[in-house]
């Protein structure tokens, strides 16, 4: 862990009292350390009763290693007896070059309400903010409810996107009174950090001004070319994150090449035979060809889900696919601040 972590976060007890009860909590708030394994998995249990994905992230050596060479900082908040009963964590993209992802944002139910979530995510930001290079905190947030969006609203982050219906209930949080046959959806918010400008976006003209309010909100400046340019390369250069338990295949799309169609078309025909299999997109505005690959995916049955912004030289557009899935709009719910990115997304799917 950094010296600026441990200064930060050493020695920082703080009361809660919870309003109901008026029962008090002393927290102390540190830094994740050897020994934490059982107590953070335990914690990260507690919300998603097991169904956690991203596994990796609950393994005590893989954490330690990832704080130890700075990609990531995890903090934890401790009762007096030792108990880890919240835990937050921001790490340096590897996708997203020169964005921060905000991760592993739990408070444990019984301590929920008191405003411990709020304070570590407090010591959180003065770490994340006094970074160098840092162009966008941001968050994909679970969306079965609006509170720990309410929380990053408050704090100035922005509704940009969904990440729509790519997590199976039963196995992302099988504890969840929500449909069996049922996908989860994640709301990408973003606070801008040291960008000031996004640069030309090559954009669909259709998603113009849907675009410009969003920049408009984080407080970057940025040109639109609506032009519809062929590509000049003839392979995409493109990555797939496949969530084979869920059914759900991601695709990071830099550069559209000729073979846009068949590459897609091919992907689609090798994992489309499930019911419930959906797609989502990421697509860069700033490569000119962008408008040319919108139109593509367009054809191929996919519709816009909002933006992934501020990164070092991307900007990205999010394209989802829901096959025959359902859509379950109504297992959508958004801070009022995300009301009116989720009634433009509705109003343009098609």
């Amino acid at each position: 862990m950094s010296d600026e972590v441990e200064k930060m976060a050493g020695n920082l007890y703080r009361e809660f009292e919870n309003l109901e009860t008026k029962q008090g909590t002393a927290v102390y708030f540190r830094p994740f350390c050897k020994g934490d394994g059982e107590g953070f998995r335990q914690c990260i249990a507690d919300f998603y009763k097991d169904g956690y994905p991203y596994k990796e992230y609950l393994d005590e050596n893989f954490l330690l290693e990832k704080c130890a060479s700075r990609e990531m900082t995890v903090l934890c908040g401790l009762t007096d007896q030792g108990e880890i009963i919240s835990t937050s964590a921001v790490r340096m993209d590897e996708e997203f070059k020169g964005s921060a992802l905000l991760m592993l944002r739990v408070v444990k139910e019984a301590y929920r309400g008191m405003g411990i979530g709020k304070a570590q995510e407090e010591y959180l930001f003065q770490y994340a903010d006094g970074q160098e290079g840092v162009c966008s905190l941001y968050a994909d947030v679970m969306t079965h409810n609006s509170i720990s969006q309410g929380s990053l609203a408050r704090r100035g982050f922005v509704y940009c996107g969904l990440r729509m219906m790519l997590y199976r209930n039963p196995v992302m949080v099988p504890g969840l009174p929500l449909s069996e046959d049922g996908k989860m959806s994640q709301a990408v918010m973003c606070r801008k950090g040291c960008v000031q400008s996004a640069g030309i976006l090559y954009c669909p003209a259709e998603h113009t001004g849907e675009v410009r309010r969003i920049y408009n909100e984080l407080g970057v400046k940025c040109r639109i070319n609506t032009e519809y340019t062929g590509p000049e390369c003839g392979e995409t250069v493109a990555a797939w994150k496949d969530e084979e338990e869920h059914h759900s295949y991601i695709a990071l799309v830099r550069k559209v090449g000729k073979d846009i169609s068949e590459m897609l078309a091919r992907k689609m025909e090798q994992t489309g035979r499930r019911r419930d299999v959906t797609y989502l997109c990421y697509l860069n505005l700033r490569d000119p060809a962008a408008v040319y690959g919108y139109e593509k995916f367009r054809q191929a049955g996919f519709f816009y889900t909002g933006l992934k912004p501020l990164q070092e030289n991307e900007e990205y557009m999010l394209l989802t696919h829901t096959g025959r899935q359902k859509m379950r709009y109504e297992d959508i719910h958004l801070h009022e601040d995300g009301e009116r990115m989720l009634a433009y997304i509705k109003a343009h799917q098609t």
